[in-house]
């Protein structure tokens, strides 16, 4: 990935190949992309009692989670601002079961009287969870579903942190001719606490220079392009490709060294030695320089 390797598991490895087939045409994200709305933090969501029974299936729970967090006055200001537009959520399983609260999120919007897009979901499973920066960014998440052309679609979750998955969300959504206006969450995490979302132009120039192309992204199915990225993917990727080479502890010159240093101290011992025509001769170890196996 740009101009050093990066090791891959082989389970992400064979889902990056196989999912090239099926990566949308994105956009860059543009200059007026608005910032995302959300009502809270993921840490005072995931302390409400009803947290883990709606993220594994329960949808009355998602509704009681949705009401005492949501502020209603921010949802009326984005009905208000896009009052045409379609709401598209993520429906994503978690666990054994799936994770109903961006759907009872949805249900404030379709209160009043915007459309839900309910057939538009998910078709793969990421796992996400606990997984390294390139299987994160490698792991894309892929959509189906009818979207209308030249119709405006606002985008829902439960929280946010990298924003990879409404990205991919964006992805589809704009390959199929429609045109995502804004994201808004239920809650924030570290990335989400950002005013903008979006790549900014500090992040492309470091990629760029890390040799990064819009040809590596689209040769791995991760983006169209490095503008498609999210703030927080650049930041994976800028960690990646800069990460310093651990030293190893005791590389193949340090043991050739000590031999060296081994080496200095033989011949005056051997000095020593009474001269007879029976003694062992001893072989001293070569140079650096002239060892076989340093020979290519």
């Amino acid at each position: 990935m740009g101009y050093r390797p990066i090791s891959v598991d082989m389970d992400t490895a064979l889902y990056m190949l196989q999912q090239r087939e099926s990566m949308p045409y994105g956009l860059s994200w543009g200059s007026s992309f608005p910032a995302v709305v959300n009502h809270t933090s993921s840490h005072v969501a995931r302390k409400h009692p009803d947290f883990e029974a709606a993220k594994h299936g329960d949808f009355d729970a998602a509704i009681r989670l949705v009401d005492d967090l949501v502020k209603d006055d921010k949802v009326l200001e984005v009905a208000e601002q896009y009052p045409d537009a379609h709401v598209a959520y993520i429906h994503r399983r978690q666990g054994n079961g799936i994770n109903m609260i961006p759907a009872a999120y949805a249900a404030k919007f379709a209160a009043l009287g915007m459309t839900v897009d309910d057939d538009i979901i998910a078709v793969t499973d990421v796992k996400h969870t606990n997984a390294s920066d390139i299987a994160r960014l490698g792991r894309r998440m892929r959509y189906e579903g009818e979207v209308e052309k030249g119709k405006d679609y606002i985008l829902l979750d439960d929280f946010i942190t990298s924003g990879a998955e409404l990205r991919d969300l964006r992805d589809y959504i704009s390959s199929k001719g429609g045109n995502v206006v804004m994201i808004t969450t239920l809650g924030h995490g570290s990335f989400g606490k950002l005013k903008d979302i979006r790549i900014d132009n500090d992040y492309k120039s470091k990629l760029q220079q890390a040799g990064i192309t819009d040809q590596d992204l689209r040769r791995y199915g991760i983006a169209s392009e490095i503008g498609c990225l999210t703030i927080s993917e650049a930041a994976k990727f800028n960690r990646m490709v800069n990460k310093k080479r651990e030293r190893p502890t005791s590389t193949v010159f340090e043991r050739f060294s000590s031999l060296r240093q081994e080496q200095s101290s033989v011949p005056p011992m051997a000095k020593e030695l009474p001269e007879n025509e029976g003694r062992t001769q001893v072989s001293l170890p070569l140079p650096v320089t002239q060892h076989p196996s340093m020979r290519r």
